[in-house]
């Protein structure tokens, strides 16, 4: 009896599991709506079982809501294996996504199908007017439906009647959403107006509708100051200009403290202009206490805004104190300083001026420093030179007083440059001239103590002895080498020295000295003078072994117009021809030989007979005695000796005279008449081996006969005289 049990126990189990495992979940058949449907016709679709256990429940959702519909319009069947709906006039407000669930004990199905039915464009929401803010993004909304789905278009009115409109397009700022909403950011005054929402889709009609977009502006400061500054006594002004919808009210607070008006030398107005507002706030008599951060605060129906400038009163700083140089070196100076004393607003940078005394004002070097130094190195001076520094301190006001000026002086270098122009002349068989210029003064590096003229006989191996020349005050410097080898060649080269050493060399410069000596110059007389003619006649002086070749005679009008002539050695006088009646002329002659021109004789001066006469000079005329006179001397042939007694006295007299006067120049008049006359300083000896007026030796053949050229070029000798 168990065991029959035992059995009967194992069907049951294995016929629950058999019944339990034959049940399946359902599936639907896929299905469709009717496709170019219309409105007004009548539409059904059915939901049925593909496969599943039934029972089975069937529910039915409209674009994911439950669907039911009253009975005039339509209905719901169901049966065990399927379900439909069926409408009775299709509606635009019927188009939607049709979803049908199925459910058994062991799962659920579902299937959605779209209804859709060809109908015109239809409001769902429909555009109205809206309001935003300026900064801020706006929605216009166009809820339009419809199959085919309608294409939704916006424009935008320009223009003052809003007659005209253009496209609104997908850009910057602007967005059409696929709900037709059309949405702007950042919102400015442009974006204000009327706007369209146009719909189409080619079934029926389209729709459009208007709306208007307003754009309100809240309060925006459109200009201030961050910070402001007011010398102290004065008025300081802080402006506020604000844009925004009116009506703006504004208000000033000072460091979290409204300013309530009137207020004690505070005042405030504001001007309208087309945008905004223009806020000003004016603090008279300025004081320390007024310093601070003021506030503008502005709002209105629309938002607020707030905007703080801060005011510094300032007075320009004081001097910086114990400014002194220290480490003073031939190109840098340190300078030192602390800060300015006293009580003044804080200190921007500091400013060291300084500059080179020198007669030529100097220029003047400004070195910008921060406020936290308080030392600085002074780079790029001129060694050897006096220079003066001052400092002072700036802040925003400005700049202060500069402090009191410090002067110092570089330590010297040795010179820069060498001595420019360097000439060589041979003076004589012994001596060398030479002459330079100094430096160019920026290269001197301190005050020039002098020059060092070396000098050695070319290509040899000893060192160059050298002259000191002590410096002048001349543009040009000149001295005279002495004792030298005659016909010897020498290099010669100068430098200047300071008082911290020599400078470089000029380049060295070959000259020989002469073989033997120029001629001294010989000493000149007039013989005569005329109204057109002067006779000059001289003696040369012997003091070489070289004869004289010839003579140069020059001569000055008293335009300074100058003419030279020359003459032969071997003549002794000439004639000068074609001058002018009573004018002044000066004479002098210099003679050469084989070794160069000597030095010219002093000078004569000349006044030819005539009624002219040279201002400044009135001669003292002594009128020949009587007893020179031809009609005189012959009545008296008997007195002859005793006439001849008195006339060689008076000769003798009168040349004694002339004799010490013509240590100096000599000045001859017509009708043998004389008066001295004082040159100017003596010329100083310019002998050399070529001159530029030494033409070919008179006793050179060249050609034209033993003269060498035409004599009557170069001197006019006075006919009937005898000539040595």
């Amino acid at each position: 009896m168990a065991a029959d049990m035992s059995a009967i126990s194992c069907l049951l189990v294995f016929g629950f599991f058999s019944s339990t495992l034959s049940i399946d979940g359902p599936r639907i058949q896929p299905f469709n709506f009717p496709k170019n449907s219309g409105i007004g016709s009548k539409v059904n679709v059915h939901c049925s079982l593909s496969r599943g256990t039934i029972p089975v429940v069937f529910t039915w959702r409209k674009n994911g809501e439950i669907f039911n519909i009253p009975e005039e319009e339509g209905r719901v069947f169901t049966h065990d294996t399927f379900s439909m709906i069926e409408i009775n006039r299709v509606k635009a407000s019927d188009v939607g996504n049709y979803s049908c669930l199925v459910k058994n004990s062991v799962g659920e199905d579902s299937y959605t199908a779209e209804l859709l039915v060809r109908a015109p464009p239809f409001w769902k929401e429909q555009p109205k007017d809206t309001e935003a803010v300026h900064g801020q993004s706006a929605s216009l909304h166009c809820g339009i439906g419809g199959y085919p789905r309608p294409k939704i278009t916006w424009k935008k009115a320009y223009g003052t009647q809003s007659k005209d409109f253009l496209v609104v397009h997908n850009e910057y700022k602007k967005t059409i959403l696929e709900n037709g909403t059309l949405v702007i950011d950042s919102l400015k005054e442009a974006d204000e107006g009327v706007y369209t929402c146009e719909a189409e889709n080619g079934v029926g009609e389209g729709i459009q509708a208007t709306v208007r977009l307003s754009v309100h502006a809240p309060p925006t400061v459109t200009s201030v100051k961050r910070r402001t500054s007011a010398k102290r006594g004065e008025t300081a002004v802080i402006e506020c200009e604000i844009t925004g919808e009116q009506p703006l009210l504004v208000s000033w607070e000072k460091d979290g403290t409204k300013l309530t008006m009137p207020f004690t030398r505070f005042e405030t107005y504001e001007e309208a202009n087309g945008k905004g507002v223009k806020a000003t706030l004016l603090i008279s008599n300025v004081q320390r206490r007024d310093q601070g951060n003021y506030l503008c605060s502005v709002q209105n129906d629309y938002g607020s805004v707030k905007d703080v400038t801060a005011l510094t009163v300032q007075e320009p700083p004081e001097s910086p104190s114990d400014v002194k140089v220290i480490s003073v070196n031939s190109r840098s100076a340190q300078v030192i300083w602390g800060a300015p004393s006293g009580i003044s607003t804080s200190i921007k940078q500091f400013v060291i001026m300084f500059w080179k005394n020198s007669k030529v004002s100097g220029k003047l070097h400004q070195v910008s420093l921060t406020s936290t130094e308080t030392s600085t190195l002074l780079r790029d001076l001129q060694p050897g030179n006096e220079y003066t520094v001052q400092l002072l301190a700036e802040n925003d006001v400005g700049r202060g007083d500069p402090s009191d000026p410090v002067t110092f002086e570089t330590k010297e270098e040795e010179p820069e440059a060498p001595p420019v122009d360097v000439e060589v002349e041979a003076a004589d068989s012994h001596t060398l001239q030479i002459s330079w210029k100094p430096p160019p003064t920026d290269t001197w590096n301190g005050q020039l103590k002098g020059y060092h003229v070396g000098y050695k006989v070319e290509g040899s191996a000893s060192q160059l002895a050298y002259e000191t020349v002590i410096k002048t005050n001349l543009r040009e410097e000149k001295t005279l080498l002495r004792n030298l080898r005659p016909s010897t060649r020498y290099s010669v080269a100068v430098n200047a020295f300071n008082s911290a050493g020599d400078g470089p060399a000029s380049e060295e410069i070959v000259t020989s000295t002469l073989n033997g000596d120029p001629p001294q110059s010989p000493e000149v007389k007039v013989k005569n003078v005329s109204q057109t003619s002067v006779t000059i006649m001289w003696s040369p002086r012997v003091n070489s072994d070289a004869s004289v070749e010839q003579y140069v005679l020059e001569y000055v009008d008293t335009d300074q117009n100058k003419q030279e002539f020359h003459a032969p050695g071997s003549h002794k006088e000439y004639c000068i021809e074609g001058l002018e009646s009573g004018q002044r002329y000066s004479i002098r002659v210099a003679a050469y030989n084989m070794f160069g021109r000597g030095d010219f004789s002093p000078s004569l001066v000349v006044i030819t007979e005539g009624n002219a006469r040279v201002p400044g000079y009135e001669p003292i005329v002594h009128e020949t005695p009587f007893y020179f006179r031809l009609y005189f001397v012959i009545p008296v042939v008997a007195s002859v000796t005793v006439i001849l007694c008195v006339i060689v006295v008076a000769w003798a007299c009168l040349k004694r005279a002339h004799y010490i006067e013509g240590r100096k120049a000599q000045l001859y008049v017509s009708y043998q008449q004389r008066l001295t006359y004082v040159p100017p300083s003596e010329i100083s000896r310019d002998s050399r081996a070529v001159d530029a007026a030494y033409d070919i030796p008179w006793d050179v053949p060249n050609g034209g006969g033993s003269m060498g050229r035409d004599r009557s070029s170069y001197v006019k000798l006075k006919q009937g005289q005898n000539y040595v």
